[in-house]
């Protein structure tokens, strides 16, 4: 496989320069890879503090994040604002999910199309309470118009959406309306690759105007 140059984007997350490997997507698209999961302690503590400081007016009851990397993500903001209690969302069908509430997912990092679950048991902490929905990155929407979709069934009043990166801007259109809602700690573009090399696309840039 041939490398790409430059091997790692630099992006500004809640102040802090932070340095992520740039990976192919296929022959002509590449992206800039956040793990939180291997971003370390510190780093979940960091972002969790700029999330609350930017959620805490809207005075949210419960935060639900979904399964991987946005647990983390759920976790620590849910910890800065005292709150107890969170919901994550599953993409696996475990045992207890047998009649859980079901929507359908694509994924820029994930082959083919998934499934994001609710528990249904969950539907109680969240009928009627302020919501806000956290993931570490949205850049097709789908996985988030998911998550929003499965908080409304379960009669969740959603007042904000958190992740720790915007990527490009398809997931403007995707979740309509309820873009306004999202709050980004950073943004990454999305790149282009020619001859091995891999050149931020203009388009996706933070300040670029979204096409509709």
């Amino acid at each position: 496989m041939t490398e790409l140059f430059p091997k790692t984007h630099t992006v500004d997350i809640a102040g802090e320069k932070i340095a992520l490997p740039i990976v192919k997507i296929h022959d002509t698209l590449a992206i800039s890879l956040l793990m939180v999961i291997d971003m370390g302690v510190k780093f979940g503590e960091r972002i969790g503090a700029a999330m609350a400081k930017r959620f805490a007016a809207k005075q949210p009851d419960i935060v639900v994040g979904s399964a991987t990397l946005g647990i983390p993500v759920a976790i620590e903001l849910s910890r800065h604002l005292g709150l107890d209690q969170y919901v994550i969302l599953q993409k696996s069908p475990k045992i207890h999910l047998g009649d859980a509430l079901v929507e359908q997912v694509k994924s820029v990092t994930s082959a083919g199309s998934q499934r994001l679950l609710l528990d249904r048991q969950a539907i109680k902490l969240l009928k009627g309470k302020r919501v806000v929905i956290v993931d570490d990155v949205v850049a097709t929407g789908s996985s988030m118009a998911a998550a929003v979709r499965l908080v409304r069934q379960a009669g969740g009043d959603i007042v904000g959406i958190g992740v720790i990166l915007t990527e490009g801007h398809d997931w403007r259109p995707v979740l309509g309306d309820d873009a306004k809602l999202v709050t980004g700690l950073g943004h990454i573009p999305q790149f282009k690759i020619a001859n091995g090399i891999a050149t931020p696309d203009p388009a996706t840039e933070a300040d670029a105007v979204p096409a509709h």
